[in-house]
């Protein structure tokens, strides 16, 4: 097999992997940069494209003519826009900022109500989304708005500087709200009645399309041969990810792409919008291969990670993982725990909002003991997300009206071995642990496939599960 460039963009750090399906390595890991600049929060998308070039170069220098193509994913729903000689109108928001808190409500009052809007798209209402992001532009930034040609995806507008080539990868424009995942093109009543341009919204490829080969520019820059192509891989990190699950031929895996983000679900042949899915929270987005990613977002790891990060600035000190899950372990017989779900938990943290500090507050406001300890804050959170899978995994088998035995849990949160086994507890499932870089994994897989290397991403699949690690926690 030729070898791929992965470059795998996560909401903490970003990595560029050179490899294929049976091995590959990490040539460059890099913190993926954002900021807080007069009360709004930012990605800063030019030392995201910076770090980007240094793993190229550095994947070059190594293995020049062994690569044969390049595919990006990142987190979903944000965007940037461009104007006609494709320079950004504005900077790339991050979607935690706050603009949005209240724009759910606004945009169901302008479209007519929720179970219009969901039915149409089979998006969850998630503040985040890209059209809440849209709307609140429209609200605050109309100027920018209107000086607008293109609306790029983060891995879209990447794609676009490696290469020249302006396009709209599928699984990640199914994220928006904004896209129809019947009609496999943008929601345009919904862009009408939002009152955005159509012009705004290109050409959707699937994943696995070739967009061509790197600017010459580029190229020069980073050493790489006139053969290489970019292909928009799943450039949304969870279609990626779901590609990878180690599933048989033939299986409805139910899996969990645990990382910042827990995604709980499984692959559908077409989407479910009825009022029952939709308040159960469910979303539809495309997979990889076409079909609907069926799903639930639960906050995931972010919430471990906010606590970390302040007791690591706290003290000065890095946090040592292994003596941070043996005082979890210690203490363990502590009851507290929280609902990952609610929103409080959502934002970062702030020097008057520290999520240690809502933590302490959401048990105190329900009767429950506040943490006391490092190993406390974590059984709170893990127990809160063994206990948001039970039950999102209840919701799930009401609305498809299926069984599950046991749950496949991908990414780096699979790595969480405490964790894995209260979800086998929790949920009574037996749980299949990896594997770990799941999201990598499905990236040069669909790199892959689009060459021709492999057949089908079921092939793939096949080739991942008997090639990589999983790990078996039994209830």
């Amino acid at each position: 097999m030729k070898k791929h460039i992965a470059i795998d963009l996560g909401a903490s750090n970003g990595r560029v992997l050179v490899g294929d399906l049976r091995e590959f390595e990490v040539v460059h890991r890099f913190v993926t940069e954002n900021d807080q600049i007069l009360g709004e929060f930012y990605w800063d998308i030019q030392s995201l494209f910076r770090e980007i070039k240094v793993g190229l170069k550095k994947a070059f220098d190594q293995y020049r003519d062994q690569i044969a193509s390049i595919g990006i994913d990142t987190w979903g729903v944000d965007y940037v826009l461009v104007d006609q000689k494709g320079a950004l109108v504005s900077l790339c928001y991050h979607y935690r900022d706050s603009r949005t808190d209240s724009m759910i409500e606004e945009v169901s009052a302008k479209l007519g109500g929720r179970e219009p809007l969901y039915e149409a798209t089979g998006i969850a209402f998630q503040p985040f989304n890209t059209l809440y992001q849209l709307a609140a532009m429209q609200r605050d930034r109309r100027e920018a708005l209107s000086a607008a040609h293109r609306y790029l995806a983060v891995p879209d507008l990447l794609a676009y500087w490696l290469t020249g080539v302006m396009k709209n990868e599928r699984t990640h424009a199914s994220t928006t709200q904004l896209y129809d995942p019947r009609k496999r093109n943008w929601a345009w009543p919904i862009i009408d009645a939002m009152g955005f341009e159509r012009s705004l919204f290109g050409e959707i490829v699937d994943s696995g399309t070739i967009l061509g080969p790197l600017t010459d520019a580029v190229a020069h820059q980073v050493g790489a041969p006139k053969s290489v192509v970019v292909i928009a891989s799943g450039a949304h990190d969870t279609a990626s990810a779901v590609a990878a699950v180690p599933a048989a031929n033939g299986e409805t895996p139910l899996y969990i792409s645990s990382g910042t983000w827990s995604l709980l679900g499984v692959e559908l042949p077409s989407p479910l919008t009825g009022k029952t899915a939709m308040e159960s929270g469910f979303t539809n987005e495309v997979a990889a291969s076409g079909n609907i990613r069926f799903l639930k977002n639960i906050m995931g790891m972010w919430i471990q990670q906010e606590c970390v990060r302040h007791w690591e600035h706290e003290t000065g000190a890095k946090i040592s993982w292994k003596e941070l899950d043996e005082e979890t372990v210690a203490e363990s017989a502590y009851q507290g725990y929280i609902d990952v779900n609610d929103l409080v938990f959502l934002k970062p943290n702030t020097h008057d909002n520290l999520m240690v500090d809502r933590i302490t507050a959401w048990c105190e406001a329900h009767d429950l003991p506040a943490p006391a300890s490092k190993g406390e804050f974590m059984v709170a959170i893990y127990r809160g997300l063994a206990r948001a899978y039970k039950e999102a995994i209840a919701d799930l088998e009401e609305v498809i009206g299926s069984r599950f035995e046991s749950l496949y849990i991908i990414g780096g949160g699979c790595q969480n071995e405490i964790l894995d086994q209260w979800t086998a507890d929790e949920t009574g499932l037996t749980v299949y642990a990896g594997p770990v870089e799941a999201t990598a994994l499905g990236n040069l897989m669909i790199q892959a496939w689009a060459v021709g290397e492999i057949a089908s991403l079921q092939e793939g699949r096949d080739l991942i599960r008997d090639l990589q690690k999983v790990k078996v926690f039994k209830p």
